[in-house]
């Protein structure tokens, strides 16, 4: 937050000189730049005492006020002990100039205040800038404004969101009248604050943003930080670490030490929620050193409380072998002392935070002696409390539950979690912020699914894994803006990748590729940041009902369910068919993972006709060696006669079921959950059904397989050329029917909703797509990799084809390796000619694909993602 270091007043002319010195002082200051306001105001003090001006002026007093003010702020800042310029003001108020200048003791206490509140001394700053609120009549405007600015802080600091609105808001009107301009941005940026807090997180941003772009200049360090707050909270983890990490490098140039630790909490925060816990210890250790020697005890112990949360998680994760006694118990004290702390500093959260990493710490080493009372004893979960805070609570009331042998009451602590995470992220209209908010509740879903395996019921394990994605799963947007400005820089981004194509192939230092991805970068940011401030209300999918599945495979004989996914290091599959379901335990899920990364890199290899003959052999031996080893670990639950229906997410959802050896031939469906199958299966368009045939630029065959598939459809709709734009693919992807483009794919591992096909006015991307309505039943990508995802820290995939589901597309074609050109034209000209023959699309894309193989031998990287529709 933003609380406000300070303008001045000019006095007299013979003071005019000096008071503009203080004047741009304040300004630095205010700036954050205290090193050059100390400077200034050193050299002003020193001119005011060589003026022959009496201190029983009123300008005189004021401008000395002002600069001894502005100097122990400065000094504050600076991590300066002088106690020179603190101790002239006490000699100035001693010596009666208060009744002189009665704004005196209200900017001193306003000063004072603002230090107590930097310090984290609550009662004392709250004490003193009530006195000058009190004495607005008396105070000058200026230091009324900071005040009120100041106090809101404060109150915004205690949780206390009303009052903070009430003296933020103030401090707005009063300083829009008086033209403080500084002020004006700071309080409504603090006004967003109030929303973050009451859990308005896009409104927090739009707030925030808004305030920025009414003060002219670069964005300010502290604007910085406050953002970072809410977008960590948003679950934008390395949006928030990299936010944090541009502010602390101007914080460190400024050479404000506090700031900068501060920005070093933060990054602390981001790397726990990320699983880095060495990076946690090492920015919460940095950060406790500069608190400590700034004399800031409060804040040295909220590091310290950090450095102790990344040590619960490395115990919690290490394997049981390695979890000692000793350990837990030594966390169990250092907490303990640590909550104690906590409690002197009156910050309740902290206090509660610590206790919760005791009760863990104590479970752990088994001294937890009634856990059922101790859990009474903890009372509700406090619905104010920040979303990690009330997680947390929910996570620690499951362990005791099920220390007092309570299986029951723990699982209701985990699902009113998860409802918290479902009603959190239910706010969003952006789909960024939606999938990034899963990464608040991977340790709920964790304890989710070790109660359900402690029943040893297969079912309770499907369910469990269910209702985490019901949560995570979210939905699109109702209805997207209309957003001229979005727009306008989508469009921008369009020119620039389509006039600069070969930029990204240039070599990293070349300069015309600095730029390029330099501007790219930049206005994908813009775009993301806009799309942060959309409200959403939609909730998430009903969780599915292992029952119900089996009902729905009761009407498709033959069909199996195949439920994989990695806990704590091991990968576990339950297979549902229409007369059992079996839980599998399939081994370590490390190997596999790396045998599913060599797979994609030999799919690479032999996607490139420039590599020579005896390289592409040995890629191919390798892919084959790899595919088997995968079949081999998979094999006890992959046995299916006919459609098999995996449902996976994060790194499993991009192995290539459809190319492992058992499967060739046959249909394989990868879906994203159980429920998104069962809402598809087997669902069809009314006939005739409405066929959309695009071609993008740039590649030999498109335009031939466009053609040659609009003849398959008679009544369908052929885009070539200059038709094939944008905004027509765009239209296209909004209606009913099945719609096939033929183009250059791209994926964006490290920006995934900016994954791309290329169109005739440049490409189209993932984020254009997240809109409600009506959408294709099925949509064919003959487009190079465009079925991958990136994994974001929580586990949400994100890429071209799964944000088209996301929408409510039944089905995506989509390849997730490169895909020739050659080989595009045959395998979807084929696998349409089936689709008018109403084969349904898994065995139609089967089928040309195993045909192909049989003819050249090479494997095909498409897979059917969603429901065989």
């Amino acid at each position: 937050m933003s609380p406000e270091h300070g303008p001045a007043a000019a006095g007299p002319s013979a003071l005019d000189a000096v008071a503009e010195q203080v004047s741009r002082a304040d300004a630095d200051n205010g700036e954050g730049r205290p090193e050059r306001a100390r400077r200034r105001l050193l050299a002003a003090l020193a001119a005011l005492d060589e003026i022959d001006a009496s201190d029983t002026d009123p300008a005189v007093v004021r401008v000395r006020a002002r600069a001894l003010t502005e100097l122990v702020k400065s000094e504050s800042e600076t991590g300066s002990r002088a106690r020179a310029a603190a101790d002239r003001l006490a000699a100035m108020v001693a010596a009666g100039a208060g009744t002189v200048w009665p704004g005196l003791q209200p900017a001193i206490d306003g000063t004072r205040g603002l230090a107590a509140l930097r310090a984290g001394r609550h009662a004392d700053a709250m004490s003193l800038l009530t006195a000058v609120i009190d004495a607005l009549d008396t105070a000058d405007p200026i230091d009324g404004c900071r005040a009120l600015l100041n106090r809101g802080v404060l109150h915004i600091e205690r949780r206390e969101l009303g009052p903070a609105r009430q003296d933020l808001a103030e401090c707005a009107r009063r300083s829009r009248r008086a033209g403080f301009e500084r002020l004006l941005f700071k309080a409504e940026h603090n006004l967003g604050y109030v929303h973050f807090y009451a859990g308005h997180l896009p409104e927090a941003l739009a707030q925030m943003e808004a305030a920025g772009r009414s003060l002219p200049g670069p964005p300010r360090p502290t604007a910085l930080r406050d953002r970072s707050d809410v977008l960590l909270e948003a679950g934008l983890v390395g949006v928030a670490d990299s936010t944090l990490a541009e502010a602390a490098a101007m914080f460190a140039a400024q050479r404000l030490t506090r700031d900068v630790a501060e920005c070093e909490l933060g990054r602390a925060e981001c790397a726990l929620l990320r699983g880095d816990l060495e990076a946690a210890r090492r920015f919460a250790a940095s950060a406790r050193r500069r608190f400590r020697r700034r004399g800031d005890e409060a804040w040295a112990v909220r590091a310290t409380l950090l450095a102790l949360q990344a040590d619960a998680a490395s115990f919690a994760a290490a394997p049981a072998r390695g979890r000692t006694r000793t350990a837990w118990t030594g966390l169990s004290r250092r907490a303990a002392v640590l909550e104690q702390l906590c409690a002197a500093t009156g910050r309740r959260t902290w206090e509660l935070a610590a206790s919760y990493v005791r009760i863990e710490a104590d479970l752990a080493r088994g001294a937890v002696r009634e856990p059922g009372a101790l859990l009474d004893a903890l009372g509700p979960v406090r619905t104010d409390d920040p979303l990690a805070v009330r997680l947390h609570g929910r996570r620690i009331r499951a362990m005791l539950a099920l220390a007092a042998h309570e299986p029951a009451r723990a699982g209701r602590y985990v699902r009113a979690g998860q409802r918290d995470l479902e009603t959190h992220r239910a706010r969003f209209g952006s789909l960024d912020l939606r999938t990034a908010g899963a990464v608040h509740g991977t340790a709920l879903a964790d304890l989710d699914l070790q109660l359900a395996l402690d029943t040893a019921r297969p079912s309770a394990v499907l369910e469990a894994v269910e209702r985490v994605r019901s949560v995570i799963s979210g939905s699109p947007r109702v209805s997207p803006p209309s957003d001229p400005e979005t727009a306008e820089l989508l469009w921008d981004l369009r020119r620039l990748i389509d006039a600069g194509r070969g930029a990204p192939d240039l070599p990293a230092s070349d300069p015309v590729r600095i730029r390029h991805m330099r501007e790219a970068q930049r206005l994908k940011h813009e775009i993301l940041a806009r799309s942060w401030h959309e409200r959403g209300t939609a909730r998430g999918a009903r969780a599915t009902r292992s029952a119900e599945v089996r009902r729905t495979l009761e009407d498709r004989s033959g069909s199996v369910v195949l439920d994989v996914l990695e806990h704590r290091g091991d990968l576990l599959a339950v297979r549902v068919d229409a007369s059992s379901t079996v839980l599998h335990s399939l081994g370590p899920a490390a190997g596999l993972a790396e045998q599913v990364r060599r797979v994609h890199a030999d799919l690479e290899v032999l996607a490139n006709p420039l590599v020579p003959a005896d390289l592409r052999a040995v890629a191919n031996r390798s892919l084959d060696r790899s595919l088997a080893r995968i079949e081999s670990q998979l094999e006890p639950a992959l046995r299916a006669p006919g459609e098999l229906v995996v449902v996976a997410g994060g790194w499993l959802g991009v192995l290539p079921w459809s190319l492992l050896p058992a499967r060739a031939g046959l249909p394989t469906v990868v879906a994203p959950s159980v429920h998104h199958w069962m809402r598809y299966a087997g669902t069809a368009a009314p006939q005739p059904v409405r066929v959309s045939v695009a071609a993008g630029p740039g590649l030999r065959h498109a335009e031939t397989e466009a053609q040659e598939i609009g003849r398959l459809w008679p009544q369908g709709e052929v885009l070539v050329g200059q038709e094939a734009t944008v905004a027509r693919m765009v239209e296209l992807l909004a209606s009913p029917g099945v719609v096939h483009l033929a183009a250059h794919g791209r994926h964006e591992p490290d920006n995934p909703l900016f994954s791309s096909v290329r169109l005739a006015d440049g490409p189209l991307f993932a984020h254009e797509l997240d809109m409600g309505g009506t959408v294709p039943e099925l949509v064919l990508l003959s487009s190079c990799e465009v079925g991958r995802a990136s994994i974001r820290a929580g586990g949400e995939a994100l890429g071209l084809a799964s944000v088209l589901l996301r929408t409510g597309v039944g089905c995506v074609v989509a390849a997730v390796a490169p895909l020739p050109d050659e080989t595009a034209l045959r395998v979807m000209t084929r696998t349409h000619a089936l689709l008018r023959d109403q084969v349904p699309i898994a065995q139609a894309v089967a089928t040309a694909v195993e045909e192909h193989r049989a003819q050249s031998g090479a494997l095909v990287p498409l897979v059917c993602f969603g429901a065989p529709v």
